[in-house]
């Protein structure tokens, strides 16, 4: 049985372990503590005036009723619950380098890449989300098929995948550390 040698590196927000005896990597992405904290902070602010609407509705006279009362409370639930949804699925993602694939976990989704269907990787200038989708409409930019991304996180790779068609697309898969993970996949693939 051999050494397994491990090297760990904490930055921030990243964790980055490279197992050397197998070449397995994995890299947990998430956003800044700012953006976890804008998100409480809009969860809180709107699940406490639901919550003070409807307790001072029982205890004195309603703040709202009839119709109305069903527009707020409906409003504030549904904003609230965007909020929960948008903090469940975007503030963290996992990446697995591993055997023959790249597993990718964000939220409720993940996807399984295979080895074999990565033709390229690079790293991705950095760019918001948003800008990052805007310039999909220019025909000098290569347009990316899937975004891996998580909110606040402007740095990622490329990665271009061949599928069943044989077409080839582009993935964006947002990394605290790109230039470590396009080297641990340029280094299997």
């Amino acid at each position: 049985m051999g050494v397994i040698k491990r090297e760990a590196v904490r930055r921030g927000s990243i964790d980055t372990r490279m197992t050397q005896a197998n070449n397995n990597y994995f890299q947990q992405v998430k956003a800044s503590s700012r953006m976890f904290g804008l998100l409480g902070l809009m969860l809180g602010v709107t699940g406490g005036v639901l919550t003070g609407v409807a307790v001072k509705g029982l205890v004195d006279e309603p703040v709202v009723s009839g119709g109305g009362a069903v527009a707020f409370y409906g409003a504030f639930a549904l904003s609230s619950l965007i909020t929960l949804y948008v903090m469940l699925n975007y503030l963290s993602m996992s990446l697995r380098l591993s055997g023959d694939k790249l597993d990718i976990r964000r939220g409720m989704k993940s996807a399984i890449v295979h080895l074999d269907d990565m033709k390229e990787v690079r790293v991705a200038t950095p760019a918001s989300r948003m800008a990052r989708a805007a310039t999909q409409a220019r025909p000098d930019r290569r347009s990316i098929a899937k975004m891996w991304s998580v909110l606040g996180v402007k740095t990622g790779i490329e990665l271009d995948l061949q599928n069943s068609d044989g077409d080839v697309e582009t993935w964006f898969v947002a990394s605290l550390d790109p230039e470590s993970l396009q080297e641990k996949i340029q280094a299997v693939i």
